[in-house]
């Protein structure tokens, strides 16, 4: 059903594009995270020490002094940024692999749906394989004009992230 080919200089030069608007977002997203770890951690300050004594302030759980605080802090930010890289689709690892493994597959299957994401920037397609039980995804950057779900269509896709290269209706 698949077969394992080498990507041409024109698909890795989209992969590598690819990895960079990814490498981007893992920015942005590790910039959010550290503002909202900088906003958390100082309004408790400024409430807890202008309501309380010093030392009442000192003892609470909320005190940038007590160290259960930082640990809270820190793993809400981390989840604030798994959060992130799990809603919009970031594939930086994968992308990252294949651009190293330069392998793309190709499937031939009528898909299951067609959606558009993030303000239609990106297509999202479900295919279910007959003699599979599971669900595979593919995602492909801009808008997919004129494919609908039950179509059958051809993909070749980059092996690891499943990053759609061509699409094409059979």
């Amino acid at each position: 059903m698949s077969d394992y080919t080498f990507i041409t200089t024109e698909e890795n030069f989209l992969l590598q594009q690819a990895l960079k608007r990814n490498k981007q977002q893992l920015r942005k997203f590790a910039l959010i995270g550290f503002i909202v770890l900088l906003v958390a951690a100082i309004i408790p300050q400024i409430y807890l020490y202008t309501h309380n004594t010093l030392g009442d302030a000192d003892e609470s759980l909320f005190s940038y002094k007590n160290a259960w605080f930082w640990v809270w802090m820190i793993c809400f930010v981390i989840a604030l940024v798994f959060a992130l890289i799990k809603v919009t689709d970031i594939r930086y690892w994968a992308l990252k692999k294949d651009l190293v493994a330069l392998q793309k597959a190709t499937l031939q299957a009528p898909m299951e749906a067609v959606y558009l994401e993030n303000n239609d920037t990106q297509t999202n397609i479900m295919i279910k394989l007959d003699n599979q039980k599971k669900r595979l995804f593919y995602w492909m950057r801009g808008a997919l004009e004129g494919y609908r779900a039950g179509q059958e269509v051809e993909i070749t896709y980059a092996r690891y992230s499943r990053v759609i290269i061509a699409i094409n209706k059979k």
